[in-house]
């Protein structure tokens, strides 16, 4: 009876060692898990800063470009006006 009554109690404590090692074991899992989320979490935080910081280089970029435009524009004008009075006053000339 008290062999039974042992065994018993050993097969408790086996399924209870079993268990604690599975448990044990989706703690290390859980915890490598973890260290990839925090991994990625960290690469996003990276990505979104350089995407910030490039924002505001395009943006940066788009107002020169519109001086620029605004200038190419002008002096576009300015030439043609002078180049239409050269060609005007060789006209003339030639007459």
């Amino acid at each position: 009876m008290e062999l039974q009554v042992i065994d018993d109690v050993s097969n408790r404590l086996d399924k209870l060692e079993n268990k604690i090692d599975r448990l044990a074991d989706a703690v290390i899992t859980i915890a490598r898990i973890e260290e990839r989320v925090t991994t990625v979490l960290k690469q996003n935080e990276r990505f979104i800063m350089r995407l910030d910081r490039l924002e505001d280089r395009v943006e940066t970029v788009e107002q020169t470009t519109k001086l620029n435009k605004k200038d190419v524009s002008n002096g576009e004008r300015v030439f043609w006006v002078v180049f239409s009075a050269v060609i005007a006053t060789i006209m003339y000339t030639f007459r």
